[in-house]
């Protein structure tokens, strides 16, 4: 900090002594950084706003503690075994806080690439670059307004000129998501007028370059305007019960049309294991915070062949142990268990540095279009939820499942349901969070079994984050002590407009 101190004021001496040969302009670029450029192409900006969304928000605090609520995983030790008990850490608004700066970081980061690329940009008529950054804010705000409800986001988006936003209704701000999402797919729809460089970002579009080559080199945009259509799809079947006239079953199918075709397509962000690495994999380097849940292995069928893949022995638990090589299950809740990091069973998910993140995965789509059909014609959605049941195997590299699938008996709405539950393990506990509420606001709760012993403490939204809580009026107004997320559900699950 001394140093930091002396050369600021060895600067202002230069400058006193120099004061009459020295120009505003000269004083200028003493005072610049040349490795700390204030402008950059925006598809450098971009690779930051793709790897946020995935490793800080989706796979972040958001998915981490959904995860415990849907009785994925069990909070065993630290923060999540006080997530587990209801212990006060569910109300905090420090629980959430990485996660929920990271989104307002990656919306202000969405917002600058959105101005250089409009009309009077330094980057005007870069198009495809202005339609990822609106594909992006869309799924930026979904997420946020989903676990929290009302948020700010309208003023939020003009930061520069508000410090201290006022929040959006949760109904508002779902309009303006789809107006959003339509304003994406015309501009990635468009051909560019802008010749710069983030004009074809490449590898910088670190979500789906992998698909470019010189046979398709449009590939990627291709992808992103069916991920564009794969979020709709989402927002139609997360309002469909509560506006059903304005978001039906048959919009659910009208946009699955339009989006993946196969899991090569989904908005999946890779890991190389070498120099990127899964968020949970380097979670359980410091400690295994989760435990294998007793209530995910009783609500998979005994011939599952998942179970061999979900559930193996802890591995802290030392050789001398009786316990050793033996998946010890943790009781939902921990009542009467004392936080244990080296008995649980855990996922073999957390050895896997590979493991992607998923923004919107293939089977969620598939699993999308077998419940809207189920829902409209008994017995129509069979197919379709096969397919996702296969695109969910996949990911777990299982050669059984036809034996599986051959070996249930219905695929009426609730088994849809519990498969795309289970198929959520891993990677998309926030997607299971979402669906688990809507559902309750339906009435329809049977298709899992959840073994926590106090339902009361549900969480049924989150707590807004510390900064702004600490720093912003409004947010902190609705806040309050934090006791809210037991009893006020979101709009789109049957709370207030």
């Amino acid at each position: 900090m001394i140093k930091k101190y002396l050369k600021y004021i060895a600067v202002g001496s230069l400058a006193m002594s120099s004061m009459t040969s020295c120009t505003d302009k000269i004083m200028d670029e003493i005072n610049l950084n040349p490795n700390n450029p204030t402008e950059v192409p925006t598809s450098f900006v971009l690779t930051d706003v793709i790897s946020r969304a995935a490793a800080s928000v989706s796979s972040g605090d958001f998915g981490m503690y959904a995860a415990l609520y849907v009785e994925h995983q069990v909070g065993i030790d630290g923060q999540f075994y006080n997530a587990e008990t209801r212990l006060g850490q569910v109300t905090q608004s420090t629980t959430y806080n990485n996660a929920w700066n990271a989104a307002y970081t990656g919306l202000r980061d969405v917002a600058d690439i959105i101005e250089h690329c409009s009309a009077g940009g330094r980057e005007e008529g870069n198009y495809q670059m202005l339609g990822r950054a609106l594909v992006l804010r869309a799924y930026y705000i979904s997420v946020l307004t989903d676990v929290c409800g009302d948020v700010p986001f309208t003023e939020a988006s003009d930061y520069k000129n508000y410090f201290t936003p006022n929040l959006d209704k949760q109904a508002q701000i779902y309009d303006d998501i789809f107006n959003i999402l339509d304003e994406g797919i015309e501009n990635l729809n468009k051909e560019n007028s802008f010749e710069g460089q983030a004009s074809a970002p490449g590898s910088q579009d670190v979500l789906y370059d992998r698909l470019n080559s010189r046979a398709n080199p449009t590939a990627s945009i291709d992808a992103w305007i069916k991920f564009a259509h794969g979020l709709k799809a989402r927002a139609h079947m997360r309002l469909s019960h509560i506006n059903p006239s304005e978001h039906s079953y048959q919009d659910v199918l009208d946009e699955v049309a339009l989006s993946f075709t196969s899991a090569n397509e989904e908005a999946r962000f890779d890991y190389n294991g070498s120099t990127s690495y899964n968020p949970n994999f380097l979670f359980l380097n410091v400690r295994a915070y989760y435990g294998a849940s007793q209530s995910l292995r009783d609500n998979m069928d005994d011939n599952d062949p998942r179970i061999g893949q979900f559930f193996i022995p802890n591995v802290y638990t030392r050789p001398d142990s009786p316990d050793y090589g033996k998946v010890i299950f943790a009781p939902n809740g921990m009542e009467d268990a004392a936080p244990a990091y080296n008995v649980y069973g855990i996922s073999s998910y957390f050895l896997d540095a590979t493991q992607p993140s998923y923004l919107m995965s293939y089977h969620e789509l598939k699993f999308l279009e077998a419940e809207a059909k189920e829902r409209m014609a008994a017995g129509s959605g069979a197919e379709a939820a096969k397919d996702a049941i296969r695109a969910a195997f996949g990911a777990s590299k299982t050669s059984d499942v036809e034996d599986y699938i051959s070996s249930i008996t219905t695929f009426d709405v609730n088994r849809i349901m519990k498969e795309k539950y289970l198929s959520f393990f891993q990677a998309e506990s926030l997607e299971a969070y979402n669906d688990m509420r809507r559902l309750e606001a339906m009435g329809e709760t049977s298709y899992i079994t959840l073994q926590h012993h106090d339902p009361s403490k549900f969480p049924l939204r989150y707590t807004y984050g510390a900064g702004d809580v600490n720093n912003n009026p409004n947010v902190s107004e609705a806040q309050g002590n934090g006791q809210f997320v037991f009893t006020d559900k979101v709009w789109w699950a049957g709370g207030n407009r």
